[in-house]
């Protein structure tokens, strides 16, 4: 999953006061892993945090009001596209052609029926506040893109909810049904009409042209290499990978995940080096950390071992290269 899906969470609880640490630490997720919009995460990661984050912040539709209260841009292309369709069946459209872009496994469809429409997503394993999230959030994009507070027939969720606190029928204002294998926001063919009041059919060219370029170049779903390298920076907030405990964060066996990586051209030290240089990169870049705190960082058994990796990932030492960023040291 994109980083983006695990954002809001986060700055939700930020906006609270709510320190995002444990919520990171219980999903296994680095802070580095959350800098690039490039990234992605592991679905079970993103899973947890979202659960993590309703509990630290008390709050039993925690999904629901970070969805309500998401400022628009918050995922990207998705967002404008959306809005930039003439209306609310081409935006769901859009939607559903893009969605990729935030999920690796994703089966959002728009199904047309007569006298109304579905939206769709099969959900293979619940998660309970990202679910509620998403399919409030995407009630709530419409509403604002057609400045309509239409209402569905129907809304359907994969997951149980014993106690109900009545949140999901206040923003819905429908019947809300549990324990089904499909989430699905049901409603009226007429609002498959709405026209949305900020339309855009040039903007929506370029972001479609953008969003398909985006597209084309997501890994390949499934990609080991791409889930070892994103479970190599989540590992290294707290220690160094080895191959024994990425090849259990990935579950595949080691020998397994020495052959598929060798297969492309690579190999787990060589990730593990990659994922090095690039955060000693970044940190350099930071005035505020110096050399030793970078090795420690990085889990170097000391500040010589650093010298020596960064000197063969640049050609010179740490202190000539924060030099020429900076015009002085801090070591």
């Amino acid at each position: 999953m994109s980083v983006l899906t695990a954002r809001p969470a986060l700055a939700a609880l930020e906006r609270r006061g709510i320190d995002v640490g444990p919520a990171l630490q219980q999903a296994n997720i680095s802070s580095e892993a959350l800098d690039s919009i490039e990234n992605r995460l592991p679905f079970h990661s993103v899973r947890f945090l979202w659960e993590a984050a309703a509990q630290m912040a008390g709050d039993r539709s925690f999904g629901i009001h970070v969805a309500e209260t998401l400022p628009t841009g918050a995922f990207d292309v998705l967002d404008h596209v959306m809005s930039a369709a003439p209306t609310v069946s081409e935006g769901f459209s859009r939607l559903t052609r893009y969605i990729p872009l935030l999920h690796d496994d994703s089966s959002l469809r728009l199904v047309v029926e007569p006298g109304y429409g579905r939206m769709v997503r099969r959900v293979p394993l619940s998660a309970p506040q990202y679910d509620e999230f998403s399919l409030s959030l995407l009630l709530v994009r419409s509403r604002q893109s057609t400045g309509s507070e239409w209402k569905p027939e129907s809304v359907a969720l994969p997951h149980e909810r014993p106690r109900d606190d009545g949140e999901l029928l206040r923003l819905f204002g429908c019947p809300v049904v549990f324990g089904r294998k499909e989430a699905e926001l049901r409603f009226a063919d007429s609002v498959l009409k709405l026209p949305h009041v900020h339309a855009d059919s040039r903007l929506l060219d370029v972001l479609c042209r953008y969003a398909d370029s985006l597209l084309r170049n997501l890994p390949a779903r499934g990609s080991l290499l791409a889930r070892v390298s994103s479970t190599v920076a989540q590992q290294m907030a707290n220690e160094l990978p080895t191959l024994s405990t990425t090849a259990e964060a990935v579950r595949v066996p080691e020998r397994t995940l020495q052959r598929r990586l060798a297969a492309e051209g690579t190999s787990h030290s060589a990730i593990v080096d990659d994922v090095r240089r690039t955060l000693a990169l970044k940190y350099m870049a930071d005035a505020g950390i110096s050399i030793a705190e970078i090795a420690y960082l990085l889990h170097f058994t000391d500040s010589t071992a650093f010298h020596r990796a960064f000197r063969r990932w640049t050609g010179e030492p740490p202190s000539h290269y924060r030099r020429g960023l900076f015009g002085s040291t801090r070591v």
